[in-house]
């Protein structure tokens, strides 16, 4: 009797915490999002060099993140995101929903997904907007430091501003206040997680 508990049991592994934390604190059109970012920016990268020491992999993706039409083929891979949010950037103005997606890979000027996530929702789409997603390979501390107070006043509003570090291979959250560490989990999600949840 006490063996059949024992195999009924389920171990709880710190990586299925991490998911079940993951599905309920980030919509599926977001983790859908970063997904198809990461593949852009594996595609970015020669497979040839990807393993090899003296391969400059991120000059190769900055490269191409400056090519306009590259960054075209990106924003297409989100066209299905805009039914449940806006994406920026776009050619297109904005339908004014209450989420927002801003992509910034690569960018010349560091500070510039939050600078224009916090114009989006407090100038552009003022009283719709209540949350925006900036996914950005760059995360500069400085930079972003400059806009905590626009950030936890745009939260006593009720639009809450989420940062997404993403790299070819995982991401994390980073919190743009301290506030906003106190109220969210953050963890890092790896490629290898990421494919044990799909299966």
């Amino acid at each position: 009797m006490c063996e059949a508990r024992k195999t009924q049991k389920k171990k709880i592994m710190m990586s299925d915490l991490m998911n079940a934390i993951s599905e309920s604190e980030y919509p599926q059109y977001i983790l859908y999002a970063v997904e198809q970012v990461q593949e852009w920016m594996k595609e970015m990268i020669n497979p040839e060099t990807e393993h090899s020491e003296d391969a400059d992999i991120f000059s190769a993706l900055f490269q191409f993140a400056d090519d306009e039409d590259e960054l075209s083929r990106l924003t297409a891979r989100l066209e299905s995101v805009k039914e449940y949010a806006d994406v920026m950037p776009c050619s297109e103005i904005p339908n004014g929903k209450p989420d927002a997606v801003i992509v910034s890979i690569a960018p010349s000027d560091y500070e510039s997904g939050l600078r224009d996530a916090i114009d989006y929702a407090a100038v552009f789409n003022r009283g719709s907007c209540r949350r925006v997603w900036i996914i950005s390979d760059t995360f500069v501390f400085d930079e972003i430091a400059k806009y905590i107070h626009h950030v936890d006043a745009l939260s006593e509003q009720g639009i809450t501003l989420r940062y997404i570090l993403v790299t070819a291979w995982g991401w994390v959250e980073m919190p743009l206040s301290g506030n906003m560490a106190a109220k969210h989990n953050f963890m890092f999600q790896a490629e290898e997680t990421r494919r044990r949840r799909k299966k």
